[in-house]
């Protein structure tokens, strides 16, 4: 064998070692970040959310088969003032919410000064679900009566405002926003002393025709 082919063969085993090499670098380098970021998950997500994810699905996406809303998209200030409404009973303590009772019963073990704060501040970081609802109503009247009754509070198209300390309404399950509408017509929620906004809603609601309330609804569902 001549120097020459020798020479060559030498060449191309050390472009292949180096590519070797820089492929075991890459591929570690790839494993210590996956390993990171799910280590950086773990302890970003606060042990207290365990209590949520088996109603509440473990994107906080709502269960309509357990009866329970959709928790992510909504404003960090709407769910720890709701997680402390349920916390201190002034939701959830009727005799006729029989969910709100589940949900109050659920989250005694909290503590209000870190856990309810913390668990809030996670939820509220969590991407608004997209939900598939099959429902029929009018449009045009849903949106004419939306934009007469709700949209200044809750925004143009169910959005939520922040100003108005009013929550986010579409991604919400459709069964939840009209049982809590039944809630605040019949005095099961919105009617404790302590809950100023929830007496607000209640009054509002009772303007509410049922069949105002189908076209609202069926409005809303095909808010994104």
């Amino acid at each position: 064998m001549s120097l020459t082919i020798i020479k060559k063969i030498s060449k191309a085993k050390a472009k292949l070692a180096k590519k070797f090499f820089l492929a075991i670098i890459a591929c570690g380098t790839l494993t210590t970040s996956f390993i990171t970021s799910a280590n950086t998950n773990q302890k970003s997500t606060p042990s207290s959310f365990n209590t949520c994810v088996a109603c509440h699905g473990p994107n906080g996406e709502g269960n309509s088969t357990l009866n329970a809303p959709a928790i992510a998209g909504q404003s960090e200030s709407y769910l720890l003032r709701q997680l402390t409404h349920f916390k201190k009973g002034i939701r959830g303590a009727h005799q006729g919410d029989i969910h709100g009772a589940t949900m109050r019963a659920s989250i005694q073990t909290l503590n209000l000064d870190n856990d309810i704060p913390m668990l809030a501040g996670y939820i509220a970081k969590l991407p608004a679900p997209e939900l598939s609802q099959e429902l029929t109503g009018d449009l045009k009247n849903g949106s004419r009566y939306y934009q007469a009754k709700c949209g200044a509070c809750h925004g143009g198209q169910a959005q939520g405002n922040e100003a108005f300390k009013a929550p986010r309404l579409s991604g919400q399950s459709t069964e939840y926003l009209q049982r809590q509408m039944q809630n605040f017509v019949k005095g099961i929620r919105g009617s404790h002393s302590e809950d100023k906004l929830g007496r607000q809603m209640a009054m509002m609601a009772k303007t509410v025709t049922e069949a105002e309330l189908k076209d609202i609804i069926y409005f809303i569902s095909l808010q994104k």
